[in-house]
């Protein structure tokens, strides 16, 4: 029986990890022009866990610790992560991040698109410093995939006749990829091979995907002030992801959920009545069953570690996630 734990205490448990990553994306940012120093100020101080930049100096643990190297490792992981979010704003026209203003909001699409490519630039001039030939090889792969992953989603947009396994699919290069690269890297430039290194990226895998699952969950029942994103947000931008799978599989709902999405948008009275389907139907729980199972297979990669204090750390983000799924 995993314990229960709030993100207050996940913030004090990690503040050190992540007031360094922190420092760090400041250093690495910093430039002479004045509106993107603003624009990252406002991103890294908008919050957000830092759990992929975390996941880096966990699994590097594993192995030989390089504190400078891995901790500037972490920080260009979530520089990626970040930049990867400022583009999402712009493809979405998302007005909030995180409760606050987005960037493409605030300062306009233009700057906003300079503003992430200028991340992803520090962020790959980092990479290039400290990582290995082999580990760029696979960051390089990790970030085509994702983008194919981004493509595929757009692709699908509106489309209500997708599988479980087609969508499973699509989150794993949209969001597992970058948790498993988080792990892996970390582990890999630490001196970690063999069994170790396949079970840390297998249990990244597995966390990235019981992590997306969430975040589509929360679309349908989130309180807007705590997840700083609107009921419905994916829904409104055509994105149908698994409570809405289930949903169209429903014997009571399907029939009236297919009229609805089968329409090229949906107007305001049509996401009212999709959300409340969605939550008078299983699909909620049915989704939560699906992401319990993910973490579930997560554990059981983390049991197999050799290092009881990482093993400790990550069944504590299980166990967060977990309380997070419920």
């Amino acid at each position: 029986m995993m314990s229960k734990y709030s993100i207050a205490e996940y913030r004090q448990r990690f503040a050190p990890v992540i007031e360094k990553i922190d420092e760090i994306i400041w250093e690495i940012t910093k430039t002479r022009v004045g509106l993107i120093n603003i624009a990252t100020r406002d991103l890294v101080e908008s919050g957000g866990k830092r759990l992929r930049p975390l996941l880096v100096v966990l699994s590097a643990r594993l192995g030989d610790f390089d504190k400078e190297k891995i901790y500037h490792i972490a920080s260009a992981i979530e520089l990626l992560h970040m930049a990867t979010l400022v583009h999402d704003d712009i493809i979405d026209e998302a007005r909030i991040r995180r409760g606050e203003i987005s960037a493409q909001s605030k300062f306009g699409k233009d700057v906003a698109v300079f503003l992430g490519d200028f991340m992803l630039s520090r962020a790959f001039d980092i990479f290039t410093l400290y990582l290995s030939r082999h580990s760029l090889r696979k960051l390089n792969k990790v970030v085509g995939l994702i983008c194919e992953g981004e493509i595929d989603q757009y692709e699908d947009k509106f489309e209500y006749k997708v599988s479980i396994r087609e969508y499973l699919r699509r989150i794993r290069r949209k969001t597992a990829l970058l948790f498993g690269l988080s792990t892996y890297i970390g582990a890999y430039e630490s001196g970690v091979r063999g069994r170790n290194l396949s079970n840390i990226y297998r249990f990244g895998l597995r966390l990235g995907t019981a992590f997306q699952i969430q975040d589509d969950i929360l679309d349908f029942v989130a309180d807007p002030e705590e997840s700083g994103k609107a009921i419905g947000q994916d829904l409104i931008n055509g994105i149908y992801n698994l409570p809405v799978i289930y949903l169209v599989q429903d014997e009571i709902f399907r029939d009236r959920a297919r009229e609805i999405l089968g329409k090229d948008r949906l107007s305001v009275s049509d996401v009212v009545d999709i959300i409340n389907m969605v939550n008078n139907s299983k699909a909620i729980n049915q989704s939560r069953e699906l992401g319990k199972r993910y973490i579930e297979k997560s554990q059981k990669y983390v049991e197999h570690l050799p290092d009881e204090r990482v093993k400790e750390e990550l069944n504590f983000i299980l166990s967060l996630q977990l309380n997070r799924q419920q």
